[in-house]
């Protein structure tokens, strides 16, 4: 009987020996990583490029499948939008304990930063990004994904997102990528321990620039410029004073037609396509200023210096506007 009493509780003991290591390991165990299953709708639009921003209005949602007993939601709401200047405004939140799913919404109306690229203005493509990441908690906590059940995007070919800059703009791609970001600081808590990294979510928005308003616009004036400057091989060499009015009315001209255009966009320290046209001009307008006082001098020399003037200001006609519209073809290639 001893025997039996003795064998009932050590079996006991094991048993709650078990139970104890379970229940310490469960207490120790890393949290469970929320999939937030992620989408946006754009509405509109508008692209600053003079400040390299961007103001977008949007819709957002986050949907967490498979919910477990436990859930907290606050860790889902705490999103932000990197970069932008508005605070996340929540429309909608949805518990359902039945279908087993989180869902939240809202909307935001937001102005971002964005990287440009003007060295093919105005043939140049600018990349924005609208990327959301969690304020507190790392990628083991919180998995942001594309939301590939439902449309996590607008569609390219539904051309319903609004670009508030009349027809200058138009999208040309758009792409969702994930990405984690790891912030090289503890922020100054000397509870962190090392380096946090993040998930995040990426929604690309590619627009392109439609030169043909800006060219002809640009085109008009240049073109004017460059006949008053293509007039002088058509003034009398001894009219050195009537092409030398032309030649450096045109070139202020161009100066202050430049000024002007530069003022729209950012102060870059590179060429741009549109720099690189200004500055033709500029060596065809020296052209002809340098090929006036040329002619003029050889037109008060002998009478081979004067057939040398003629012949030069023969050929300068014709040259002038070909080599122009080779080299401008370069530069826009």
């Amino acid at each position: 009987m001893n025997k039996k009493l003795f064998a009932l509780l050590f079996f006991i003991l094991i048993k709650q020996s078990i139970c104890f290591s379970h229940n310490t390991n469960n207490k120790n165990a890393p949290l469970k990583t929320i999939k937030c299953k992620t989408g946006i709708y754009i509405k509109n639009l508008r692209i600053d490029q003079a400040n390299e921003e961007f103001s977008v209005l949007f819709y957002w949602w986050i949907r967490v499948d498979s919910i477990e007993k436990g859930f907290d939601a606050q860790k889902v709401k705490q999103i932000e939008f990197i970069n932008s200047s508005n605070e996340v405004e929540i429309t909608q939140e949805i518990t359902d304990t039945i279908l087993n799913y989180y869902y939240l919404t809202g909307v935001c109306h937001s102005t971002t930063p964005f990287k440009a690229d003007y060295h093919r203005f105005p043939y140049d493509r600018q990349n924005l990004f609208i990327s959301i990441e969690n304020k507190n908690h790392n990628v083991n906590e919180i998995l942001f994904v594309g939301d590939t059940q439902f449309r996590n995007f607008n569609r390219l070919l539904d051309a319903n997102i609004e670009i508030l800059n009349g027809d200058q703009y138009s999208v040309s791609d758009l792409s969702t990528s994930n990405s984690t970001y790891t912030y090289n600081t503890n922020f100054g808590d000397p509870l962190v321990v090392g380096n946090d990294t993040y998930s995040r979510i990426n929604f690309k928005i590619e627009i392109s620039r439609n030169p043909t308003g800006i060219m002809l616009k640009l085109g008009l004036p240049l073109f004017l410029v460059l006949v008053l400057s293509y007039l002088v091989f058509f003034i009398p060499d001894h009219e050195i004073s009537t092409a030398s009015a032309l030649t450096v009315t045109s070139l202020l001209a161009a100066i202050a037609f430049q000024w002007t255009i530069n003022e729209s966009l950012p102060k870059v320290s590179y060429y741009t396509t549109v720099d690189r046209v200004f500055y033709l001009v500029y060596s065809f307008i020296f052209y002809a200023m340098a090929q006036t006082v040329f002619t003029y001098n050889l037109s008060n020399g002998s009478r081979k210096a004067k057939k040398i003037s003629e012949i030069i200001e023969l050929h300068s006609r014709w040259l002038f506007p070909a080599a122009f519209v080779f080299l401008l073809l370069q530069i826009l290639n």
